[in-house]
């Protein structure tokens, strides 16, 4: 009775219409032409052709029978191939079999990451990259993708280890470009733009893939030093598990976990998004088993560890998809040409697939983000550019790594030196911060403060000293404080002993300190800490208004 629930996939098949298989099968194809040059182009990029294909068989149909999504669809990403040409390419210095062998093992080690987190009920570990700084990555590894891939739209050689120091070689070659490689790089990234702005049923990326391969054969552009493919060995991937050293094991397990967070994270934000589209839901626990299970058919078939994609996920929605049956036949028809058409993609130009990996390369980005940061708080700015710059010129896993610890710093900060205010009353009796209310006024000898944070041991003795001050500072003598808790929603035993201290320094100045609007679980914490008043008064009330308004009696 528990399978159908931990393999979706088998609630698919047992309910599947007969009428779907027409959108799927049309949506399948479609998804299947447009893959093939995509995974090529992907295992370009990472320096194992073969690998971006294999990553976009087996994957699919694991996908297919563990995901939740009724439409999402896997495969080599951008994230992900550059993970693996910036990482491990200088891990295996000329030598394809050990980064087939490296490659491998990072999709075999993200998916048992992935499926050790989703049996932990782990789904919520998504939500730890901000937003901030996932602008700043996706941007940065855009600027990666399209300095990696210039040298090949140019027809020139680019050295250096960083981004950063690959584009300052460059720079001096540009006059020795080859124009026509050029304008092949050019013509595939404008194409494929275009499909996408004004008839995006139409898989540009195929279309380049055979106006190019057209182009080379009739025009002989291979003799005028247009670099192509070249031959591909036709046939399925086998499978086998991947053995390396411990001392492999060591390097690529923080890659394996950065490379593992990134696949969750894009895999949930877009199964979410198709599926808020379409009026279901997903399952964020159960995503960390299919993408788990992707990685690792992707690993036991030499494939690139794997994520979703929302742009293939996109052309087979497109294209009429309805269910995971798209997967399995885009599967299939990866499959096809590996076995009987690899043959044909002998002359496709490398500036093609330069240009469409620059393509998806400008699909990540969306500087309109970069406004909205701004706009919502300029600190947020910064965040995602310390990390953009941190891709830029340190490399991804330095710039993830950069800006996580930003955000956590601005995080603590944000609890150190939480925002507070004086508040008001209004005519209503209700209290409120005259910055938004210009009607609250103050109340003579008596102070109402608002903190906005949990009170513990980092921010406590920044409250006692606040409150201190405002009764020091006060035009009026102050007879009594209350402290608006509503935001107070943990208080930890030094935030308790600071309340003690605090209540009985007022006490000594014959000042009454109270508490309004209280949660019940830290009203009980305080009530444990706080002595009753001389008048046997409880210092916790519901609310702000009849805190102030008792000591006001008295």
């Amino acid at each position: 009775m528990k399978i159908p629930r931990w393999v979706p996939g088998l609630r698919m098949l047992a309910g599947y219409r007969i009428s779907w298989l027409p959108h799927d099968l049309a949506a399948g194809l479609t998804l299947g032409a447009v893959m093939v040059p995509v995974g090529l182009a992907y295992g370009e990029m990472a320096g194992l052709p073969l690998a971006g294909l294999y990553g976009s068989m087996l994957p699919l149909l694991a996908y297919a029978l563990f995901g939740s999504s009724r439409q999402l669809i896997v495969g080599p990403d951008t994230a992900m191939a550059a993970l693996v040409a910036i990482v491990l390419v200088p891990m295996a210095p000329g030598d394809p079999a050990r980064l087939m062998m490296l490659a491998a093992g990072l999709g075999v080690m993200v998916g048992v990451l992935c499926l050790v987190a989703g049996a932990l009920r782990l789904g919520f570990v998504a939500n730890f990259l901000s937003k901030p700084v996932i602008v700043g990555f996706m941007h940065g590894l855009a600027v990666v993708i399209i300095v990696a891939q210039l040298p090949k739209v140019l027809g020139v050689k680019a050295e250096g280890e960083s981004t950063l120091d690959q584009a300052i070689d460059l720079l001096p070659k540009l006059a020795d470009a080859n124009l026509v490689s050029l304008a092949i790089g050019a013509l595939t990234f404008a194409l494929i733009l275009l499909c996408r702005r004004f008839v995006p049923r139409v898989p540009g990326a195929v279309v380049a893939l055979v106006a190019g391969g057209l182009a080379v054969v009739l025009l002989g552009l291979d003799k005028h030093g247009v670099a192509i493919v070249g031959r591909i060995p036709t046939g399925l991937p086998e499978l086998s598990l991947p053995t390396f050293k411990l001392a492999d094991f060591d390097d690529l397990l923080p890659v394996a976990l950065v490379a593992a967070l990134l696949s969750f994270s894009d895999t949930v934000v877009t199964a979410r998004a198709f599926a808020a589209r379409n009026g279901y839901r997903i399952d964020a626990n159960q995503e960390l088993l299919g993408i788990g299970m992707s990685n690792l058919a992707s690993g036991l078939s030499q494939g690139l560890p794997i994520s979703a994609s929302d742009s293939r996920t996109a052309v087979s929605e497109a294209a009429g998809g309805r269910t995971q049956m798209t997967s399995i036949i885009a599967a299939l028809v990866v499959a096809a040409v590996m076995v009987w058409l690899a043959g044909l993609l002998h002359y496709l130009p490398s500036a093609v697939l330069g240009g469409i990996l620059i393509a998806s390369a400008w699909g990540l980005c969306d500087f309109a983000e970069f406004a909205r940061l701004w706009r919502f708080r300029g600190i947020s700015l910064a965040a995602a550019l310390v990390t953009l710059a941190g891709v830029i010129a340190l490399g991804v896993l330095e710039g993830i790594l950069i800006g996580v610890v930003f955000a956590i710093v601005l995080l603590l900060r944000a609890l150190a030196f939480p925002p507070d205010a004086v508040l008001g009353r209004t005519p209503d009796g209700t209290w409120h911060e005259p910055a938004y209310r210009p009607d609250a006024a103050a109340v003579p000898g008596l102070l109402v403060y608002r903190f906005s944070a949990p009170l513990f041991f980092a921010n406590c003795t920044l409250f006692r000293d606040r409150v201190e001050t405002l009764v020091e500072e006060a035009k009026e003598p102050i007879t009594g404080v209350v402290i608006d808790g509503a935001a107070i929603h943990d208080v930890d035993l030094s935030g308790c002993e600071t309340l003690v201290e605090l209540d009985g320094d007022l006490a000594k100045r014959g000042i009454r300190l109270v508490f309004g609007n209280l949660r019940d679980r830290v009203k009980q914490d305080i009530e444990r800490g706080l002595p009753p008043g001389v008048d046997g008064q409880d210092p916790t009330y519901p609310t702000v208004a009849q805190a102030a308004a008792a000591l006001l009696r008295r």
